[in-house]
């Protein structure tokens, strides 16, 4: 059932529950949802709305003592859905080498192995009616190597109507069984003398308050807000609890991204037909080259992806219809001057509606300029960090979070490194007959890197690894200094990897209601199960409510 706290009728009420979930974005709504599902009694608490907007969020400010990240604004939404709101919907798993010893010789290591965490793929693909087939493409094998350099592989995406996972989710976050709370933003945690949570306090913006009693609490409130949330409580505990083992709001990193070359097409048509979206009815698949795994380790390079991507100087039809959808995705007012800059690019709209169903790709304005946008995964490094800013405190009294991240130079090494290899590979292969390659000099990206690096895929601050001397969580995302808390964030990464984070961390969302109903299984409070909750989790519908 939803409620708002605004709505509350007394100053204070308590509440109690097997588990609370704090987020009610992407990996909060889906791990609550599991967890009715396992028979759990299960709270959200969400600080935003019912639906969030494209406009920044006053609970969202930070200070920034760094280079300037952009994702802490503009990639944050609080309301039910959290960035599913607005984002654009990529899929596509990690490499298994990302997940072994780092290719880079990166000191990181990954507690869990891909071929575990990717038990859950399939029911994430069906979740989400996501296009079918495999995720890699054939690509060409050059100088006779057993592995070609480079892998071809395809993201998958949901329809635009499907990708709010607030809307996938509406019957369960409307019935009975989950209890979600709006406008109530965790601020106050309670600890027992063992150690563990006993009650977390959320608050209104007019201070009303719930007091919520849990067996078990989760935080997935995103990679900054969860990190914040941790601080917050040792804070509250004279710092008793992380800062002993100085890993909390350590290794801050993010994806980053520039333009590594211009393609000039020999034909415009049949480049836009090789890499161009394809449609299909379930959604929308687009193509990446990544460096294969082989080459990175003979090479000792670090997770990344190059795409081709249409840039136009001006406002078109196409940019105008990207942006129509992500309204409708947002269930935010349509903008009428995008309906008016789509009505004046008629002939491209006709031209690529007749694309979109003869050829089922989409196709990019006639006056664009192809540019290969090569993502390289960030070395975590240690002095960028997530803390407290105790001389600044938002609308509700606690501290903001203070983000000091840079590019550090051995980043540009990475990018360096793999821009050389991706262009040794375009000329070789098969794609040089597509266009030529004018790769982007090592002033212009640098300069791109130090002033609009990031993508919005934050990771690092709480990570997981196999103790708490180097790590904040353990394989199953619980926190090693707090037994009854987990958390279920892109802040648990230790690395970036090859991929867009939100495939993963919703696998991994998955895998850890698994591993907190067996907790509370173990200790009576919810029953095991039975053959017929057997049966009725095989079935997928169950996964739709």
């Amino acid at each position: 059932m939803l409620r708002d706290l605004l709505d509350l009728d007394e100053p204070r009420r308590i509440l109690q529950a097997d588990v609370l979930v704090i987020g009610g974005g992407i990996a909060g709504l889906l791990l609550a949802t599991r967890l009715v599902r396992h028979g759990a009694r299960t709270i959200l608490v969400e600080s935003g709305g019912v639906w969030g907007t494209s406009a920044p969020h006053p609970l969202n400010s930070v200070t920034q003592v760094g280079q300037s990240y952009r994702g802490a604004v503009e990639g944050r939404y609080r309301g039910l859905g959290g960035t599913s709101l607005r984002w654009g919907g990529a899929m596509l798993p990690f490499l298994a080498c990302d997940l072994g010893p780092h290719t880079a010789g990166w000191p990181i290591e990954w507690p869990v192995s891909l071929e575990v965490i990717g038990k859950f793929f399939s029911e994430l693909e069906y979740f989400f009616a996501l296009p079918g087939g495999p995720f890699e493409v054939e690509s060409d094998r050059t100088l006779g190597a057993a592995e070609p350099p480079f892998i071809v592989r395809s993201a998958k995406y949901p329809v635009f109507r499907i990708r709010n996972i607030a809307q996938i989710l509406h019957n369960e976050i409307h019935g009975p069984k989950l209890e979600v709370w709006i406008n109530a933003t965790a601020s106050r945690f309670r600890l027992q003398e063992s150690g563990r949570i006993a009650s977390v306090v959320a608050v209104s913006p007019s201070g009303k308050e719930l007091s919520i009693d849990a067996q078990i609490v989760v935080v997935a409130a995103g990679a900054i807000e969860s990190t914040r949330l941790l601080l917050l409580l040792d804070a509250q505990h004279r710092n008793r609890v992380f800062h002993p083992q100085g890993q909390l709001g350590r290794y801050f990193f993010d994806h980053l991204s520039a333009p590594a070359a211009t393609v000039d097409p020999i034909d415009r048509l049949v480049l836009n037909m090789a890499f161009g979206t394809r449609l299909e009815s379930r959604g929308m698949r687009d193509i990446r080259i990544e460096p294969g795994p082989s080459l990175r380790n003979a090479s000792r390079l670090p997770g990344a992806f190059a795409h081709l991507a249409a840039k136009s100087a001006k406002e078109n039809g196409f940019t105008a219809l990207r942006a129509i959808y992500r309204d409708l995705q947002s269930r935010s007012p349509l903008n009428w001057r995008n309906l008016a800059t789509l009505g004046r690019d008629m002939p491209w709209l006709l031209e690529a509606s007749w694309w979109r169903w003869a050829k089922r790709r989409l196709l990019a304005p006639r006056e664009s300029t192809f540019e290969l946008m090569l993502v390289v995964e960030q070395m975590p490094h240690a002095e960028n960090t997530i803390t407290l800013d105790n001389h600044r405190y938002d609308q509700l009294g606690s501290p903001l979070a203070q983000i000091n991240w840079r590019v550090h130079e051995h980043d540009f090494a990475s990018f360096r490194a793999v821009q050389s290899a991706l262009a040794v590979y375009w000329r070789e292969t098969s794609l040089a007959a597509l266009g030529s390659l004018r790769t982007t000099p090592e002033s212009t990206w640098r300069q791109h890197l130090l002033e609009v690096p990031d993508i919005y895929h934050p990771g690092g601050t709480t990570r997981m690894g196999r103790d708490k001397r180097t790590s904040v969580v353990n394989a199953d995302l619980k926190t090693f200094q707090i037994d009854n808390l987990f958390v279920v964030s892109t802040s648990a990464f230790p690395s970036g990897g090859c991929a867009n984070p939100t495939f993963m961390l919703m696998a991994f969302a998955l895998r850890a209601a698994g591993r907190i109903a067996k907790e509370l299984r173990g200790i009576g409070v919810i029953p095991a199960p039975d053959e017929e909750w057997r049966e009725r989790s095989r079935t997928s519908d169950q996964l739709f409510g």
